[in-house]
Formats: structure tokens, C-alpha cells, sequence
């Protein structure tokens, strides 16, 4: 805690100071500057007393619960003193820089109840626990000679876990009954009609592609084909922790792009009432949770994805496809999140995907570089771009070859931008359960 001259009272001691130089005239000028630098220390201590006093200070801060990665979210803070009403303030918050606080500094005012409610914006690009510091604030009357600087002590403990938002995101749009959302050609609510319930009579509204031309001529009057979700399918999500994950892919890594895809599909899954299992691996198996149903199973999910980390090492899909066909007995969709190269660099993981594909259902899904397509889709309009453009065809022609290799041997892919790549994952398993391949 501190007092902080203004700029005026900077100015004020500036001019004191040029009156001293009036003693080379007269001696009798230090009576001027003597009665000068009294006032200005009246004025000063009486500035002083009406500034808010340091034991004062009540401070609050209203973090995000909890942050999710990758997403824009904003921090509050809350300060209040009495005698601060009617003040202007600086107010910085010690939070992690790995979470990208800005602005670093905000500005506010105290109302007229000597309150001050401010915020700043956070981005975590990865995942883990962080802890806050102290709160520094700065407070000061309009027109007044000091200013008040104190540190408020606010240690406080955060963790960012994957993107639940996304799933909030999601559930707002089920309760509003929106059936289409972007980048979503299907985004059915609970309920979703795949598997055959039972036979009724037509009513206004129902879809004609619906009606049962043989019942209905039997009655002599139109009956549609009542249907409901399949339900009690099993989803098992395998998630790559090896080398390739660690590549960037915009502000996240495409690790943890997929763990935010695996999340929100884990969630979709059980919402449809299917079971949910996970598998993470690099070059063996780390963690297995056999597929259940229910909020709890995507909870138990999370902490898992919470702790994934990448490893620089080669992943060995011949032992994490084993470790399924071992554990997992009934068929189930296998989504595969990993990086897919050249078919050389891809030969392990298409030939024991295609093993898995004999007992399961299996779909691999790839994240291609978004600085790779922007390289390809850019207007070449001049030579060196040619040599750009070229070298991201290539690239991206050798993983069209790889998967052209995995759909020859009967297992599905999704090839998809880092940062689509949630939503693409969630329309394709959607299209999957309405076109009842498991």
C-alpha cells in the first residue's frame, strides 16, 4: 500500500523547486518558498486523509466454472470501500499469462456506493491447473494531488478442463428445438427417429415419406411408421496421444482439438442413450474406461481428458486396436482420433484398422493443418507462391490416398479442418445412427 503523487502535484513541486532559484536575487525569498511548500503540504495531507484508507478494500473474484479450453471467457472482479465512492480506478489482476489475460489493466469507476465491478477476457489454449495472485488497484480523486495504490491479496486456484461449453452450446439449442445448426447438416434432439416403434393413424404435420402404403390399405385410411431412437449402442472413442498430436493447429494443438471433439461427442452419444467408452494410447495403451451410459460416464470422461497429455512417440495402433478387440465384445462404433499422413507414414494404423473393422465399426478421423488448406486455397500470383501451393497439394493429396486405402478396406474416415473439427465429428456419428450402420 502506497500514495502515488499525481501529475498536478508533480507540476506543483516543479514550481517549488523554480522558486528556490529566487534566492540568488534576495535571501528574503525564502520566506515565499518556506510558505509555499507549507501550503503544499497541507494541501497534501488533507489529500492524503480523504483518499480511501488501505484496510478498507473488500475484493472479489468471479471466475469462469470451470474454464474451458480454447474458449473466449471472460473473468469479473468486484472491489468495494465506502469512502471510495464517486473514484476513478486502475485495477490489474495477477492472473496466469498462460491464460492470456487482457487488457492487463482495466479502468472503472466506484458508484456512488463505493462499489467497482470490472472484467477482462481470458483464452486458455491448454489445459491444466493455475493459480491467480494478488489484485493490484490504483483509485484517485477526480481533480485530486495523490492516488491510492494498494495490493489486495485474492490467491485463488483454476483448472481448464476440455470445451464444456461447447456442450452448454448444444444444450441450449435442443431446448430451443433447433434442428439445423451451423456446420451441422443433422443435429437431432434426444429422441432422434432411427429404429421402427409401431404403426398410427396419419395426423396433420406428420412427413408423408412416412406413411406405411401396405397398413394403410389394409385400414383404408393413412398410418405412418412410428420410430425412435436406437438406443443402447456402444460409442468407443480412441484418442492418439502420440507425435503427430503434438502439431499445432491454430491457437490449440490437434490434441487437444480432438479431446474437445471427444468430449462433445461423448456427450451427444449418451444424450442419444448410448454407452460411452474411452481409449487413450501412444505407443501403448494409458487409460481405458469401459463404455457405460448415463452424465456420470461423460463426467468420468472429462477428468480423464483433463489429464491427456501428448507424448513424442510413435503410436502403436496394432496395440491399442488389440487392447479393444480384447475388452470390447459387443460391436461398436470405434472413432479413431489421430493424424493421418502419407500412406507410407499411415500403412500400421489402415492395415490394423481394417483388422478392427471386421468385429467393430471403425472411423477415422484426421485434422488437416488449417495453414496447409489456406496454403493450397490461396491465388498463386507469383513464383514463390507456386512452390507453396504445390507443396500443400502434395500433402494433402498423399492423405487423400490414405484414406482412399482405409475406405478400400471397409473402415470409414473424416478428413476435416483442426477447428471444425467438433462439429464435423458430431454430424457424421448423427448420420451414422440415422442411417442404422452399427
Amino acid at each position: 500500500m502506497t500514495l502515488v503523487p499525481q501529475p498536478r502535484l508533480l507540476v506543483a513541486l516543479g514550481l517549488g523547486a523554480a522558486l528556490v532559484l529566487l534566492l540568488v536575487l534576495s535571501p528574503l525569498f525564502w520566506l515565499v518558498v518556506i510558505l509555499y511548500y507549507a501550503a503544499l503540504l497541507v494541501v497534501v495531507l488533507v489529500e492524503a486523509r480523504r483518499l480511501p484508507s488501505p484496510a478498507g478494500f473488500a475484493v472479489t473474484r468471479n471466475l469462469p466454472h470451470p474454464f474451458s479450453l480454447g474458449a473466449d471467457q471472460a473473468v469479473i472482479l468486484g472491489v468495494e470501500h465506502a469512502q471510495a465512492a464517486g473514484m476513478r480506478a486502475l485495477v490489474s489482476d495477477h492472473a496466469p499469462p498462460e491464460l492470456h489475460p487482457s487488457p492487463r489493466v482495466v479502468e472503472g469507476s466506484f458508484d456512488s456506493a463505493g462499489q467497482l465491478i470490472v472484467e477482462y477476457r481470458t483464452l486458455a489454449p491448454q489445459r491444466g491447473k493455475f493459480q491467480f495472485g494478488p489484485i493490484d488497484l490504483r483509485c484517485w480523486r477526480r481533480g485530486g494531488w495523490l492516488l491510492r495504490q494498494v495490493r489486495l491479496r485474492a490467491d485463488q486456484a483454476a483448472a481448464v478442463y476440455p470445451d464444456v461449453l461447447a456442450i452448454k452450446r448444444y444444450q441450449l439449442l435442443l431446448r430451443r428445438g433447433v434442428r439445423t445448426v451451423v456446420g451441422l447438416r443433422r443435429a437431432r434432439p434426444p429422441g432422434a427417429t432411427t429404429a421402427f416403434s409401431g404403426l398410427r393413424d396419419y395426423l396433420p404435420g406428420d412427413d408423408i415419406r412416412r406413411i406405411s402404403w401396405k397398413a394403410s390399405a389394409r385400414r383404408d385410411t393413412p398410418v405412418v411408421v412410428e420410430v425412435e431412437a436406437e438406443r443402447g449402442q456402444q460409442v468407443i472413442i480412441a484418442l492418439d496421444c502420440g507425435r503427430l498430436m503434438t502439431a499445432p493447429a491454430g491457437v490449440l494443438t490437434k490434441l487437444d482439438h480432438a479431446v474437445n471433439a471427444a468430449l462433445l461427442l461423448a456427450w451427444v452419444a449418451q444424450n442419444q442413450g448410448d454407452r460411452v467408452g474411452m481409449l487413450t494410447f501412444s505407443d501403448g495403451v494409458r487409460r481405458f474406461v469401459a463404455p457405460q451410459r448415463g452424465p456420470a460416464q461423460v463426467s468420468r470422461l472429462n477428468e480423464l481428458l483433463f489429464d491427456v497429455r501428448a507424448e513424442y512417440t510413435e503410436p502403436d495402433f496394432g496395440e491399442a486396436f488389440s487392447h479393444l478387440r480384447l475388452h470390447v465384445s459387443r460391436r461398436s462404433l470405434v472413432v479413431v482420433l489421430t493424424d493421418v499422413l502419407d500412406p507410407e507414414a499411415s500403412r500400421d494404423l489402415v492395415a490394423h484398422a481394417v483388422r478392427l473393422g471386421s468385429r467393430h465399426l471403425v472411423l477415422v478421423v484426421a485434422m488437416a493443418d488449417p495453414a496447409v488448406i489456406m496454403a493450397r486455397d490461396a491465388p498463386v500470383d507469383e513464383s514463390p507462391r507456386a512452390y507453396e501451393w504445390a507443396a500443400a497439394e502434395e500433402l494433402l493429396a498423399a492423405r487423400r490416398q490414405s484414406f482412399e486405402a482405409l475406405q478400400q478396406g471397409g473402415v470409414l474416415g473424416l478428413d476435416v479442418a483442426a477447428g471444425r473439427l467438433s462439429p464435423a465429428l458430431v454430424e457424421r456419428y448423427l448420420e451414422l445412427k440415422e442411417r442404422a450402420l452399427l
